[in-house]
């Protein structure tokens, strides 16, 4: 898969993509992160070295400055705040969320800020909960739980969930009241083996979840045949319905998994170059990449706010080949067409090799629109 470059760009055809190593962190260590980075150099300091986080920290803030100028008509962003990335559909492409400080803030154009790509655009899905945007960074957390494909997030006391288009309070959404015994039973029965220790906490907190995404009681006993012998599985229609009742009851078994300490979630697939990091400062990378035309007008891409995700994945997929700073640096002269591939392969010959490994894992992960 390539890129069709303007006349002006290298001549040579390449594959481009991106997506992040995502590392499951449970919800109080999404909290500790939060706060370590609102702390600034002198928490960094007690903390040990990661160099992995701390590009992916430098890519967030880069892509944070100009979407949170759009969001709020203000530049830069001042001491005191921050940006991470954090994926929270699981899909290797991680969202954004930032902090900008203002003394006295009234939430309007300061405070916490959430970034998500929906079609061609980020869209910031913060806005519309009262008080989200002047929670401490400490009483934000993730959530075991999925719902509707996003991670749930606490949100000091309010669990806010995805409804498909933002995040809202999760208060809003419909519940069901269900008969659990035999789902119990069969639940307990099921992980009588090497996870019986576990089952009574684990089947529970599924009944309850459950309930709480307003699952109805025919498809929670379906659900728990399926748990027993002899199940036939449905065909045509209702086994279109079984695969997404299935999907549903995978999510809340993991979540529960993670809940009670014996499962994590499962990071997206990504074949990740495996040479050490170096810290790097992706400045030029980041606004050479997103303008360039071939970058730009591809059928994967074809908007800047797509474009500037597909470039935020690939500076973080570069360093994981090796690529220190002189490298990342000859790239965004690249993109600039201020050099070509000959030139590039005269300084580096291993440079186009890893950039293309990089972009191929990039563009494999790449949302549809």
């Amino acid at each position: 898969m390539g890129w069709k470059r303007s006349p002006s760009a290298s001549e040579r055809s390449r594959a481009w993509g991106c997506a992040m190593r995502l590392l499951w962190r449970p919800a109080t260590m999404f909290a500790l992160a939060l706060l370590s980075a609102w702390l600034g150099p002198a928490g960094a300091q007690q903390q040990p070295e990661n160099i992995p986080w701390e590009n992916s920290m430098a890519i967030a803030q880069k892509m944070a400055i100009g979407l949170l100028e759009r969001q709020t008509g203000s530049k830069g962003l001042p001491l005191a705040s921050f940006a991470i990335e954090v994926d929270l559909n699981l899909d290797g492409l991680p969202e954004i969320f930032a902090y900008r400080y203002a003394p006295g803030c009234d939430g309007k154009t300061c405070g916490n800020f959430l970034f998500v790509l929906e079609g061609d655009s980020y869209h910031e899905v913060l806005g519309d909960i009262p008080g989200a945007r002047l929670v401490p960074q400490d009483k934000i957390a993730l959530s075991a739980f999925k719902r509707n494909g996003f991670l749930e997030i606490q949100s000091d006391r309010m669990t806010i969930a995805w409804d498909g288009t933002r995040y809202v309070d999760a208060s809003t959404f419909p519940a069901s009241s269900l008969d659990g015994a035999a789902f119990v039973e069969a639940c307990q029965k099921n992980r009588s083996g090497q996870q019986a220790d576990s089952a009574p906490a684990a089947c529970q907190c599924q009944l309850n979840r459950f309930q709480q995404i307003d699952l109805k009681q025919a498809d929670l006993d379906s659900y728990a045949a399926s748990l027993g012998e002899n199940f036939e599985y449905p065909t045509g229609e209702k086994g279109e319905a079984w695969v997404v009742l299935s999907k549903i009851a995978e999510d809340v078994v993991t979540g529960c998994d993670v809940a009670i300490g014996k499962s994590q979630w499962p990071p997206a697939y990504f074949n990740h170059g495996d040479q050490p990091q170096q810290k790097l400062d992706f400045g030029a990378f980041l606004d050479a990449c997103p303008a360039q035309d071939f970058i730009l007008t591809n059928h994967k891409t074809g908007s800047p706010d797509r474009a500037l995700a597909l470039c935020g994945c690939l500076a973080r997929e570069i360093p994981t080949y090796g690529v220190g700073q002189e490298g990342l640096d000859l790239l965004a002269q690249y993109y600039r067409d201020e050099v070509s591939d000959a030139e590039i392969e005269a300084q580096d010959a291993d440079l186009l090799a890893a950039h293309d490994k990089a972009s191929e894992a990039c563009l494999s992960q790449f949302p549809a629109k």
